[in-house]
């Protein structure tokens, strides 16, 4: 797994009155969020419920998000800079202030649409029998204005299949055990697919549970839904399949999807060039 030194340029720590661990901690990575990181750390402090603690690797920004991390600094448990590294190397480093059972993500652009959210998702991982490994929503997708484009999710029977071909399930807001860790953290060397690859390694023995309600939105143009890096993402998902000797299904899945890819990229520039 390629690494990266972090300078940690700051470091704050704060724990609960009682000094008993958090149930679940939520990592936030951020570059230059200033526009959206607000309503993302409000989504998480909002939450009623289990007891939440919030990490925060800031990417360098210039743009404001200092300022707006220094206003909640009381309320995060950790603040960790670094313009250098990656959202997986962020994240990696995250992990190893984590103190609870289970760990979530969130992009800067993203929150939990329901102050209960992360009660739901620990509810449902008490109604399963063994307790599973990844518990994930429904997500709704926004665009900048704040319109809803659509909502994504299916539950763990169907993504379990489609899951040895694809990214099937949630990754945002969901809560991992922290039981998944055990094996190591993200792999680096991927740049958009990292999320997959981390639970793809596990497949033979994720367990999952879906909870049907939409609890985390996302606005459009991540680094996974963006067109201009759509080859790039595909070539990660082969190596990534190749790494970790994936049925021929998955590889004849992902031949097709690459021709599918780069139809639609000279569709595209095609229409680009005409008058």
């Amino acid at each position: 797994m390629n690494g990266c030194i972090l300078k940690m340029t700051d470091y704050c720590i704060k724990r609960s009155r009682s000094g008993s661990d958090p149930d679940v901690t939520v990592i936030v990575a951020v570059k230059n969020g200033a526009d959206s990181l607000e309503a993302c750390l409000l989504s998480i402090l909002a939450q009623e419920g289990p007891k939440v603690e919030i990490i925060i690797v800031d990417g360098g920004s210039t743009d404001g998000t200092l300022q707006i991390i220094d206003r909640y600094r009381s309320r995060l448990a950790a603040v960790l800079n670094d313009a250098k590294c990656g959202v997986y190397d962020a994240w990696n480093r995250a992990l190893e202030h984590c103190h609870s059972p289970w760990i979530a993500f969130l992009g800067c652009d993203d929150h939990y649409s329901d102050k209960t959210a992360i009660a739901k998702l620990l509810d449902a991982s008490q109604k399963t029998l063994p307790v599973p490994f990844f518990i994930y929503s429904q997500l709704i997708f926004q665009d900048a204005n704040g319109k809803t484009l659509k909502i994504i999710g299916q539950p763990w029977e169907k993504a379990r299949t489609q899951f040895e071909y694809k990214m099937s399930v949630i990754h945002c807001g969901a809560l991992h055990a922290r039981e998944l860790f055990d094996k190591g953290g993200f792999n680096t060397s991927f740049r958009i697919v990292g999320d997959y690859e981390f639970l793809y390694r596990q497949r033979e023995r994720l367990g999952a549970v879906f909870v049907e309600e939409p609890l985390v939105t996302a606005r459009a143009g991540g680094l996974s839904t963006r067109s201009d890096l759509a080859v790039i993402q595909k070539l990660e998902v082969k190596r990534l399949f190749k790494i970790h000797r994936a049925g021929v299904f998955a590889n004849l899945y992902w031949y097709l999807g690459m021709c599918a890819t780069l139809g639609s990229l000279t569709l595209e520039r095609i229409r680009k060039l005409l008058p």
